[in-house]
């Protein structure tokens, strides 16, 4: 049977945009060798996620991005996409405008967009700057839907994200859904989460495969739930390392257990 590595990216296999260990990007080299699949599962859009696969040349079959919420394969075709009505996209980010200290992003289709203190900013690779040729509050008007929003508070609390995300429960949970990453709160269309990034691509394939994945997060607890094998850290806190099945210091440590079966064979 095929199998396949479902592994989120940001404290898994990459910190701040850096390769975490080397011996992960060859371990995902030999997995691909061997005939098993691939694909990142995470909260990045398009743009941010192949920003950190080009730089570092991982391989990969599919992309899932937006906590589930859009999948596209290694040719860059759409599979699948989900999207926050403008109207409630719209409401979202003016409620989280009013809070001090607290940045609201909104990826446009070309940049990340983001808002703090009544300024505007755009997010990339280098993290937030200024910027003066786009104004944001009347940029997220000319979207027409939206893909994925996020907030981030600057300083340690948390209260006033918890506040978004009752926000939304609350007045638009027919629509979206605000889920906590580790220093965000994702909000993408309703129904979507990183489990369902994996059961839909799972139908799509229309084969079956044993799944493996791995993160770190609050976000990747529905994709341990439903893989076959669920792994996460050592260093994680007992609320995210209880749904998993084991934990592990590296992605190359899931691949190794991967490919055992296959190496004791050669062993023996």
């Amino acid at each position: 049977m095929i199998k396949m590595l479902f592994s989120d990216m940001d404290g898994t296999i990459i910190d701040f945009n850096e390769m975490k260990h080397e011996h992960d990007k060859e371990m995902l080299e030999e997995l691909k060798k061997q005939g098993h699949l691939i694909a990142f599962n995470t909260g990045r859009n398009f743009q941010e996620a192949h920003y950190c696969i080009d730089k570092h040349h991982f391989p990969y079959d599919y992309l899932v991005l937006n906590n589930g919420a859009h999948i596209v394969n290694k040719e860059g075709k759409e599979l699948f996409k989900k999207i926050i009505p403008q109207h409630v996209g719209r409401k979202i980010i003016e409620y989280a405008m009013n809070f001090s200290n607290l940045f609201v992003f909104f990826y446009n289709g070309k940049r990340t967009l983001g808002y703090c203190n009544g300024q505007t900013f755009e997010h990339s690779s280098g993290g937030n700057r200024e910027i003066h040729d786009v104004c944001f509050k009347e940029a997220y008007l000319q979207v027409d839907e939206f893909d994925i929003i996020a907030v981030h508070q600057v300083d340690e609390g948390d209260i006033n994200i918890l506040k978004i995300q009752k926000y939304i429960q609350d007045n638009f949970s027919e629509y979206a859904v605000g889920t906590l990453n580790t220093h965000y709160l994702d909000i993408t269309a309703s129904g979507c989460s990183k489990g369902t990034g994996i059961t839909v691509l799972k139908e799509l394939l229309n084969e079956e495969v044993e799944t493996y994945c791995i993160g770190d997060s609050f976000n990747d607890i529905s994709m341990f739930e439903v893989s076959d094998h669920a792994y996460t850290f050592q260093h994680v806190s007992s609320t995210i390392y209880q749904h998993a099945d084991k934990k592990v210091n590296y992605v190359y440590d899931v691949i190794n257990d991967m490919l055992g079966e296959k190496e004791n064979e050669l062993a023996r």
